[in-house]
């Protein structure tokens, strides 16, 4: 292997941030180049090993374009990690070299190991991270800041959803002290630090049967004193979520205290009661709409997360979504997402059921209103660009 070239573009720039900082970790005397999709297809060579990381909704573009990459470089080795490539390895072999399952941060060290004595091939298994303390959130060699994740798994099992399956076993958190030190460092190459965090469920920091308020605002208590006025300071809303269940008036208080953000993103997916089941979300319409009047009672803006068309939909539920939609128009958001067969998921090999035009209506009308965002229905013919 003479370079190791990661291949990062707006949707995996997270993920490929936490393996910068991991081969830093592993191979701190090594160079590692970073490129965009455009720019890495001109630079690579044909002893290089390119490093790629995706979600489904990416996986088609990445493939078409490392099938074009092979007959420009048919002895380039690639390999490739991600959500989508853990689910789906068998099928990715089809397409790069080799293809690491699970997490990366452990496993890039042999990945690294085996460029070097040849070729990397095959299915590599990603070893579990047991203390996330031990890998920086952001890489020293290069500017590359973001959000911090805290958490890594979920209390909850959605049937929708790739996580749970992804990251089994126990939660698993990364300590305050380490979070400081990382906005420290953040501070000290920017002189300002917007901070978000990623979590499956931002309630969820420190789960120990239950909701740790404690954790919480020891958390943001000791971020809000990092960052002081050269920051601001986020929770609970974009690029994370608030399961409804983890909302108390306490937890409410703790963000006004100590948060810049004021909106609030709330995972609903439908309001339901017998999908909720279905699906084994831990809240349900009840801890979302008291969730939603703790919030709104704050001068919050609420975003709540619908999904449409998931599969045992009848009638009877969606007229239920139907009834949410109508009672809190012009007072919440809904951000609406079409149910998407997610591989690895519970629910992947299921088919989407036909979502009521009367429904489909009711969400369109909250456009006039500016209070919708998203798609009800997937758009068959949309690409994802990388």
């Amino acid at each position: 292997m003479k370079r190791a070239v990661f291949v990062r573009d707006k949707t995996n720039k997270h993920s490929i941030r936490a393996l910068l900082a991991a081969y830093e970790k592993w191979f701190p005397e090594k160079e590692y180049y970073v490129l965009t999709p455009k720019d890495a297809f001109d630079f690579l060579e044909e002893d290089d090993l390119a490093l790629f990381s995706f979600l489904t909704g990416s996986s088609t573009a990445y493939i078409d374009y490392v099938t074009k990459l092979k007959e420009r470089l048919p002895k380039l080795n690639t390999i490739c990690g991600g959500a989508h490539a853990s689910a789906r390895s068998e099928d990715m072999l089809k397409y790069f070299d080799a293809v690491c399952t699970g997490e990366g941060e452990e496993s890039i060290k042999d990945i690294i190991e085996m460029a070097e004595q040849g070729r990397v091939e095959g299915i590599i298994t990603g070893k579990k991270v047991l203390n996330l303390d031990d890998y920086r959130v952001f890489p020293r060699k290069m500017v590359s800041l973001g959000p911090i994740e805290i958490v890594r798994g979920c209390p909850s099992g959605c049937a929708y959803c790739q996580t749970p399956q992804l990251f089994r076993g126990r939660l698993r958190h990364r300590s305050i002290d380490f979070i400081v030190d990382e906005i420290k460092f953040a501070l000290s190459r920017k002189g300002f630090a917007d901070v978000r965090f990623i979590a499956p469920d931002a309630s969820s920091y420190q789960f120990n049967k239950g909701i740790n308020l404690e954790a919480i605002e020891s958390l943001l208590y000791n971020v809000r004193n990092t960052i002081g006025t050269n920051g601001k300071l986020f929770y609970g809303t974009f690029p994370s979520e608030l399961d409804p269940a983890g909302v108390s008036k306490e937890l409410v208080d703790i963000l006004v205290k100590y948060c810049d953000n004021k909106q609030i993103v709330l995972g609903l997916q439908s309001a339901s009661h017998d999908m909720q089941k279905i699906m084994h979300r831990r809240s349900g319409l009840l801890e979302t709409e008291n969730a939603i009047e703790l919030f709104l009672d704050k001068n919050f803006e609420i975003v709540v997360d619908l999904i449409f068309g998931l599969p045992y939909e009848t009638e009877e539920t969606y007229e239920e979504t139907y009834k949410f939609i109508e009672k809190w128009k012009g007072k919440v958001t809904i951000h609406s997402h079409p149910f998407d067969p997610l591989p690895g998921s519970k629910w992947q090999y299921e088919t989407p059921t036909e979502v009521p035009e009367k429904l489909v209506k009711a969400v369109r009308s909250l456009e006039g209103i500016g209070r919708v965002f998203g798609r009800v229905v997937k758009d068959k013919e949309k690409v994802c660009r990388i």
